[in-house]
């Protein structure tokens, strides 16, 4: 009886139901906001890699740099400090829909302030199902000088 669930599978496995290979999940960890809905969103799956830097606005007014809280004045440094390690020089915006735009404004102007150029901003789909695994979608950008 012991040996059930093991025989079961590799029969599962014999006839293909089950695929042997392990599913790749995307590998960013983070804090969860109920994020707005767009309809023409695009998938964004570098959002989604260990190496990205996500700055997170809750509804409660708190800013996350990954899964570490950190202040809006605190932020261009904390921005700098998670870019200097990595290749990929963009950093991803994920804001709760209920967040003020102001403070929005404001981290954009931390991550123009840190130096970077590009940005994205995480959404969600108008298609995605609650409580379903989707990649990151949203919208990907750049600061552009009027000089």
């Amino acid at each position: 009886m012991k040996l059930l669930p093991e025989v079961c599978f590799v029969a599962l496995m014999l006839t293909g139901l089950v695929d042997a290979q392990p599913v790749k999940l995307p590998l960013q960890r983070g804090i969860t906001v109920d994020q707005p809905i767009m309809h023409n969103a695009v998938a964004l799956p570098k959002a989604d890699t260990e190496d990205a830097v996500v700055v997170t606005l809750t509804q409660d007014g708190s800013v996350y740099v990954g899964i570490n809280r950190t202040s809006i004045a605190a932020l261009t440094g904390e921005i700098k400090n998670a870019l200097s390690k990595r290749n990929m020089q963009i950093v991803y915006i994920k804001a709760d829909a209920h967040v003020p735009y102001a403070n929005v404004v404001g981290v954009l102007d931390s991550v123009c302030a840190a130096g970077i150029q590009r940005f994205g901003l995480l959404t969600a789909k108008d298609s995605d199902k609650p409580g379903t695994w989707v990649t990151a979608k949203g919208l990907e950008m750049l600061f552009v000088s009027p000089h």
